[in-house]
This record gives structure tokens, C-alpha cells and sequence, in this order.
């Protein structure tokens, strides 16, 4: 954030390896130990509304890279991958929009970034591994990266007591399958929420 006026009104915490694991973010940590890129936990915060008011976190998969790890994609299209990341660029612009429009509101932008390699020290299938909550989790396919990413990005997201939690992600190519190139998915039990 270059901008002067931005940075007066977001504060950034750029968490690496070593804060990462003081907060036993094991699925997280388990996805991104394949390659030799330090995974990055980015929270920015945009405190702009009344003090005590709960804020919108929004919660962004960020896999810079995804090879599909031991369970690796083919090479058709494995290029585009680079987007996979597409969730936390979401995230994080919404914050600097707010900033920018000046928007009387309160938000927490969450992105959980890394890559998805394979790798002599890569997660593999089979494999038993300890989210953020405490939960095991044995991995079948290591291509379903951003829902180990996620769930202790959503737990990490419970810090700030959110109003609501927006989980933004590319989770799946089935909902192309299922919508289109045109729609996108959107899963919430709160009909205010969605409109």
C-alpha cells in the first residue's frame, strides 16, 4: 500500500514460517511444506466505523501456485494456476476499496498464501495432519489444497469476532461444471447476507 492517505487507514501484519506455527496452524503449514517459498499469513485491517461495532472479516485463499502437490494436475492449463490466489487478491483489494471510497465501516481481510508443490518434504496422500482447532485430517488428494488452507484461516478469523465471515476462495472446478463460466457460487444460511 503506497498511498499515504491509505496507510493511515489500514493497518498490516505480515505473519511468516515461524508465526505461523506459534499459532499450530498445521493444515495450513502442511500444504505449503512442499515448496521452498515461506508461506505468509497477511491480515490487514480497516478500522474506519464505530468502535464497537463488529467487524465483516473476509477470509482469502491465496495459493500463489497450484501444482495439485503429489497429486499433481496435468500439465494442460497448469499454467493458469498462478490464479489460484484469486480468492486473497479479493480479499485484500476489498480493504484497499474501502480505504479509497472511505467507507464508514469496520473490516478484516485475511489471506492465507503459499504454493502447492510437490517436493521430496510435500504433504502426501494418506497423510494425518493437525488443523488450528485441534482437528486430524487424513489428506486422500493433496490437490484439495484450499480447504486445508481455509480451515485454519477460519479458525485464526474467530480472533477478531467477526459480524460475519466471508469465505472467499477457487475451491473448485465443479462449480463451473455446475454454473458456468458466467455465475459464481455463493453458500450462506443468511438471505440478508447474500443479497
Amino acid at each position: 500500500i503506497t498511498e499515504n492517505s491509505l496507510q493511515d487507514k489500514i493497518k498490516v501484519k505480515v505473519h511468516g514460517q515461524k508465526e505461523i506455527e506459534k499459532l499450530k496452524m498445521g493444515s495450513f503449514l502442511a500444504v505449503a511444506k512442499g515448496s521452498v517459498e515461506e508461506p505468509k499469513l497477511i491480515v490487514l485491517e480497516y478500522n474506519q466505523g464505530k468502535s464497537k461495532e463488529a467487524p465483516i472479516v473476509f477470509v482469502g485463499k491465496g495459493i500463489t501456485f497450484d501444482s495439485g502437490g503429489i497429486s499433481i494436475k496435468p500439465s494442460n492449463g497448469m499454467g493458469d494456476m498462478k490464479g489460484d490466489m484469486a480468492g486473497a487478491a479479493t480479499a485484500l483489494s476489498a480493504i484497499v476499496y474501502a480505504a479509497k471510497a472511505g467507507l464508514p465501516i469496520n473490516l478484516v481481510a485475511i489471506a492465507v498464501c503459499c504454493e502447492n508443490m510437490p517436493s521430496g518434504n510435500a504433504l502426501k496422500p494418506g497423510d494425518v495432519i493437525t488443523a488450528m482447532n485441534g482437528t486430524t485430517i487424513e489428506v486422500v488428494d493433496t490437490d484439495a489444497e484450499g480447504r486445508l488452507v481455509l480451515a485454519d484461516a477460519l479458525e485464526f478469523s474467530k480472533t477478531f469476532k467477526g459480524k460475519y465471515t466471508i469465505d472467499m476462495a477457487t475451491l473448485t472446478g465443479a462449480c463451473i461444471v455446475a454454473l458456468g463460466y458466467t455465475h459464481t457460487g455463493l453458500f450462506t444460511q443468511d438471505h440478508k447476507l447474500a443479497n
